[in-house]
């Protein structure tokens, strides 16, 4: 088992770090009940994915009843957190989170203004954390705060990928002046970047996907440091955590689908206010589906609290709110308001054509009923058609199944038609563009860019990595899409108006656009740009 073949190395790196907390060596008491709050940059961002951070907190302190929620958000910084419109304050949602304690991971972004922006990210830290620890976000209380260092780049010995020799230059000097800010604050303070700059010498795996961000391997690592760093060392029972982890992260699906809701601009923002003519409202009838999401995500709890006793559970989602029904004011021909759809043969009847052209039916969903609101396709090198299916058009509802797939459609015995369809991906999320690349596909499933990879030939995708984050989800009819390879390599995709998009590399400050943008991503070297 993975989670056994590393712990040595691990705890020898954790006996290193518990030393560099603020000069204590249990900086940080939790109570029964207490909410915990992550905020910060992609570091924050990724970790809700694997979910290790939680089951380690969670296996520590299995009667605690701790409530964690991860309010991570791509490219943040201190002073810049840019957000489609309405979307809600950071002490916003710390207030709605009811917050007893913030872990703060910062720093990153923030050292690329090198040795001359120094003093100005202590003052802005400084100002942070005195502004958080002012508040009252559980209604009682000024929340506990834990400042946390950005990790050390790592050197993945890529040809391709810068070695991290200059950013850990200033990462390094970044780490020092936070924590001089948390000590002067008699703030908690979590020094990743020299623990991971030790566990990348300790274990023989990369633990990063391109030198700055986590892989599952490096969050299992920095959840274990940061444990050990604030509670002392421990060692904690692999199936306990691997159980907790499972309810983990379907909590954080939940949550995931909740805070970073697809469509807001349409739920909260400048749509949400539209009546059609019965008189509804997006913002009424988004938002109740948000509330049941919310409901569904706090009946999770319970199941991760009793997974780190031990203790089965489950999860009864039958106390939801109920929808509100839903009139189309696009009604269609039909006796109750129907749409009538043609078959593809009628549709193609009815059809007006260049005289030399004719129309041929490939593929209808009346062959293969998975081919439900089809959004791109393309022909790979084998002349195979794959085609994103866009089932939950125009985003998720709650309590459905989320199953968009990219599918394969094939012809194989050369009369035009498909004759078979496989799924390559499901559980997707609108996937509003696709490419192919080096033997895999990047999908966009906003707010980020999977790249699939069937690595074992029977093409169905086993492996899926998260490479780009921070792409606004505004309003789905305009998130990433249109994608294509240029002749030099880059991959090239648009997003449309109301987006608000942020993006972390390991080359520079954030890559911000607001209102529509055309971007340029490099695979190889996983650099980003606005295009135009």
């Amino acid at each position: 088992m993975l989670l056994r073949s590393f712990t040595v190395s691990v705890f020898l790196v954790c006996l290193f770090i518990v030393q560099t907390v603020s000069g204590q060596t249990n900086p940080l008491s939790l109570e029964k009940g207490d909410h915990i709050c992550i905020i910060g940059n992609t570091l924050a961002d990724r970790m809700q994915h694997d979910g290790w951070m939680e089951a380690n907190l969670q296996v520590r302190f299995p009667n605690h009843e701790l409530v964690i929620r991860n309010l991570g958000f791509s490219a943040d910084t201190l002073n810049v957190r840019l957000r489609s419109k309405d979307f809600g304050s950071p002490d916003q949602h710390l207030t709605n989170n009811k917050a007893d304690v913030v872990f703060m991971m910062f720093g990153y972004n923030e050292s690329f203004a090198g040795a001359e922006g120094l003093e100005q990210f202590k003052t802005d830290l400084a100002k942070q954390i005195k502004h958080i620890g002012s508040q009252k976000y559980n209604g009682e209380s000024a929340p506990k705060i834990v400042v946390f260092s950005p990790i050390a780049h790592e050197n993945l010995n890529s040809r391709d990928l810068p070695d991290g020799t200059e950013n850990n230059r200033r990462l390094e000097m970044y780490t020092a002046a936070m924590k001089e800010v948390a000590a002067a604050l008699g703030t908690a303070f979590v020094d990743l970047f020299k623990s991971t700059k030790a566990a990348y010498d300790a274990i023989e795996k990369p633990l990063t996907i391109n030198g700055v961000h986590l892989n599952s391997l490096g969050n299992s690592v920095v959840a274990r440091i940061t444990c050990d760093a604030l509670f002392g060392s421990e060692e904690v029972d692999a199936d306990l955590l691997i159980g907790t982890r499972k309810a983990v992260t379907d909590k954080n699906f939940y949550w995931y689908n909740l805070y970073r809701t697809t469509d807001g601009y349409s739920i909260f923002g400048g749509r949400a206010d539209l009546k059609f003519f019965n008189g509804q409202t997006n913002r009424v009838v988004m938002k109740r589906e948000l509330d049941v999401i919310q409901t569904m995500t706090d009946n999770r709890d319970p199941a991760i609290w009793a997974a780190a006793q031990g203790q089965p559970h489950t999860v009864d989602d039958s106390n939801t709110p109920d929808f509100i029904p839903v009139i189309s004011n696009k009604p269609g021909k039909g006796p109750n308001g129907e749409h009538i759809f043609l078959s593809g043969e009628e549709a193609a009847e009815q059809m007006k054509l260049l005289d030399g052209f004719q129309v041929n039916l490939f593929a209808s969903e009346e062959q293969f009923p998975e081919l439900v609101n089809p959004v791109q396709m393309a022909f790979d090198t084998q002349g195979r058609m794959f085609v994103a299916a866009w089932e939950s058009y125009p985003h998720w509802k709650p309590k459905d199944e989320m199953n968009d797939k990219l599918l394969i459609l094939e012809d194989t015995d050369g009369d035009g038609k498909a004759d078979s369809c496989k799924t390559f991906a499901d559980g997707l999320h609108n996937p509003t563009g696709f490419e192919f690349w080096g033997g895999g596909v990047f999908v966009a499933m906003a707010p980020n860019i999977l790249f699939l990879e069937d690595t074992d030939g029977d093409d169905v995708a086993d492996k899926r990595t998260i490479v780009l984050h921070g792409l606004d989800t505004a309003d789905t009819h305009h998130t990433a899409n249109s994608f294509t390879l240029g002749p030099g390599g880059g991959l090239y995709f648009q997003e449309g108006t109301f987006h608000h998009t942020q993006v972390e590399t390991p080359y520079g400050p954030p890559v911000r656009s607001a209102n529509g943008a055309v971007y340029r991503y490099e695979p190889r070297t996983q650099e980003f740009m606005v295009y135009t």
